[in-house]
C-alpha cells in the first residue's frame, strides 16, 4: 500500500467529528476510490500506536464495529464511540441515519 494513500486516509478520518462515524466505503468514496474500502481498513489497521487518528470513527456500513483478531480493540472502539456518544442497538450497530457522518461532496485533499 503507498504511503500518500495511507496519509490522505487518515486525513479524512480525522475530519470525521465527535460522536458521528462513517464506513469504511464511505471514507474510500471521499477519496475518489469507492472500491478501496478494504485498503481503507488495512491504512487504519497500519496505523502506528499513539497516532492522532481517530480510528475507531470507522465503522463498517452496517454501523458494526469489524476488527479482525482483534484482541481489546474492538471493545475499545465501542467504548470510545460511546464516550462520544455515539449508541448501539441490541445487535451491535451505530444508527447510520443518526451518528453517520457523510463527507462534503467535494473532498479537498
Amino acid at each position: 500500500m503507498r504511503h500518500g494513500f495511507s496519509c490522505r486516509v487518515a486525513e479524512i478520518v480525522r475530519s470525521i467529528p465527535p460522536g458521528r462515524v462513517a464506513s469504511y466505503g464511505a471514507v474510500a468514496e471521499a477519496l475518489g476510490s469507492p472500491a478501496a474500502a478494504r485498503a481503507v481498513g488495512r491504512a487504519l489497521a497500519g496505523l502506528p500506536d499513539g497516532a492522532d487518528v481517530p480510528w475507531w470513527r470507522v465503522v463498517n456500513w452496517q454501523g458494526k464495529i469489524t476488527i479482525p483478531r482483534a484482541g481489546h480493540a474492538a471493545p475499545l472502539q465501542r467504548a470510545l464511540l460511546a464516550d462520544e456518544g455515539v449508541g448501539f442497538d441490541h445487535v451491535g450497530r451505530a444508527d447510520m441515519a443518526r451518528f453517520g457522518w457523510r463527507f462534503p461532496e467535494e473532498w479537498d485533499d
